[in-house]
Parts: structure tokens; sequence; C-alpha cells
């Protein structure tokens, strides 16, 4: 599979320039991973633990960069529903320098799309939907959640077709709460974030629990 993770600082992982295919479920070998010189142990250790965090079944992964502006060092993840038409990535960020308006080392910062049928459009509250991403997210000791929930109603007129489209916009940035040695399981953060939009558009009665 590509490689999940990117460095926007330092040398570039020289196992993702080789390239491995693109099997999003398989896991890969901790020994193939090359460590970029200057990585603290830290964050190299956030890096393994997505790498061996379960991948969902019908959700695909890939790596995205981490703009440089943001971080001293990030992981970045994208994340498509296979069957759903639903998107949304999260980067887990690292700063060398304490960050008073993180309250951290790490946060983390994430979207989701969610393309909705028009029956739940005309219900649509986005207090719904940002509790329902509290009680997945919240669940692995985050504090200083903040983002924004919006909900889009379009509908399309001449030669197309008369159904609305509605859909619903998440952007939402959390502080993950660190180990006492500062270190962070940045899978379980990335697994969060996947569990929360595969629940938003298929039936988790679906899928054996994870």
């Amino acid at each position: 599979m590509v490689d999940i993770y990117a460095f926007p600082q330092g040398t570039p992982n020289e196992a993702r320039a080789t390239g491995r295919g693109s099997c999003a479920y398989a896991d890969p070998p901790e020994q193939m991973l090359t460590r970029p010189s200057g990585v603290p142990d830290k964050v190299w250790d956030a890096v393994l633990s997505v790498e061996r965090m379960p991948r969902l079944p019908s959700v695909s992964y890939r790596e995205i960069p981490v703009p440089c502006a943001m971080a001293s060092f990030g992981i970045g993840v994208e994340m498509q529903c296979d069957e759903a038409r639903s998107t949304g990535w999260i980067m887990v960020l690292y700063s060398h320098k304490y960050r008073n308006d993180w309250h951290s080392h790490w946060r983390c910062v994430a979207f989701a799309a969610l393309p909705l049928s028009g029956g739940e459009g005309d219900c649509l509250i986005p207090s719904m939907y940002w509790d329902a991403m509290m009680d997945r997210v919240g669940s692995y000791d985050v504090e200083h959640v903040s983002g924004t929930v919006t909900v889009t109603k379009s509908t399309a007129f001449g030669t197309q077709s008369d159904a609305p489209e509605t859909g619903c916009e998440i952007r939402v940035s959390w502080t993950p709460l660190d180990y006492a040695d500062g270190g962070l399981d940045a899978g379980a953060q990335v697994g969060a974030w996947a569990r929360f939009l595969r629940s938003m558009t298929q039936s988790e009665e679906d899928y054996p629990v994870d």
C-alpha cells in the first residue's frame, strides 16, 4: 500500500519513494519503513501507530501532504467510503515548541464531506452531526474541540436532474491527550475519524464491532 504519513520538514521517507502497491487493507511490515533523520522518537512512534492501525472494510486510505507552515511534523491521511461517496481527511500535527493555542505539542485537524439524501436534508440539524462526531472522537481522550458544521442544499435547473442535492461539511480540530512521555497514539485518532466517516454514511450493523 502507499504510505499514509507525511513529513513536511526533513528528509523524505525512503520507503515511500519505493512504492508498495495500492492495497488499502494490507498491514505493511514495519521493517520496510525507513526513519528519516531528525525525526523525534515520539513522532516516529506516532507514525508507526498509524502504520499498524486496523483498516476498516469499505474505507480506502491514502497519504496526503501536510503544509509545512502548520507544524514541525505531520501525519496526513485521506479516506473515502467506497460505496457512499463520502470523503474526509485528518492531519495529526506535532510542534517542537509547545503551542499555547493547542495547549499541547499535538493537534488534530480534520474534515468530512457527507452527501445526504433529500429526505435527510429536510430535517438537517447541524448539532446532530456535531454530536455524532463528538461521540466518536470524544471517546479517545480529547479536549479543546472546536469547529464548524455547514449544511448545503442545491437544486439543479434546466437539463440537470430536478432532484435537490444535500450535503454536510464538518471542519474540526482538537487536542489529543498524549502519553506521560509526550508520545501519542496517532493511529487511534486517525481510526476514530474513519469510524465517524463510515458511521455517518453506512449502517454499523453491516459490520462487526471494531
